[in-house]
């Protein structure tokens, strides 16, 4: 027990120095260039409602959803699909690697990490004109999802669009 309370003591006067470490931000007072508006009292006889002032229209969106093309709605139903699936690949593979790291530390399985790390470069990097290895990008990746999902598709520009708003909303 006084072990535990020597713990939290300590880590409680840790985090009181933190905070007296801060730095200290001051905030410019706020200036107004006119005097404010002064509103006379209502009379006794009448009382005058107090009219806001008209709020500006909203501003009108580029992206008409009464008018949106094949190709669009194709698109953002494939940004979709791909933004899920791509997070649901990378909680599998976490998984795996993590099920992986915790077998081998139990001694229970060996992995060739360096003959893991070949096999993936000799499946996804590219040889450029001088021979050399390039490592996969995120243009290279998009480049080629976007030729994958497009080859004999009409509306490619539309469905770019609509495939990048389907990522974004996804």
């Amino acid at each position: 027990m006084p072990r535990y309370v020597m713990k939290v003591g300590l880590a409680s006067l840790g985090l009181g120095l933190t905070f007296l470490a801060a730095p200290v931000i001051y905030c410019d007072p706020v200036s107004s260039k006119s005097a404010p508006e002064v509103v006379p009292p209502p009379s006794q006889g009448k009382a005058a409602p107090v009219q806001p002032s008209p709020l500006p229209p909203p501003p009108s969106s580029r992206v008409n959803f009464y008018e949106l093309t094949f190709g669009t709605v194709c698109g953002i139903c494939a940004g979709v699909f791909v933004k899920k699936g791509a997070r649901a690949v990378a909680f599998v593979m976490g998984g795996v690697f993590v099920l992986l790291q915790y077998l081998g530390s139990l001694s229970l399985v060996r992995v060739d990490w360096s003959r893991a790390a070949t096999r993936f470069e000799n499946l996804f990097y590219t040889k450029d004109a001088t021979g050399a290895k390039r490592p996969p990008n995120v243009g290279s990746l998009f480049r080629w999802i976007i030729d994958f999902l497009t080859a004999d598709f009409q509306q490619r520009a539309t469905f770019v669009a609509g495939f990048a708003l389907g990522l974004r909303i996804g």
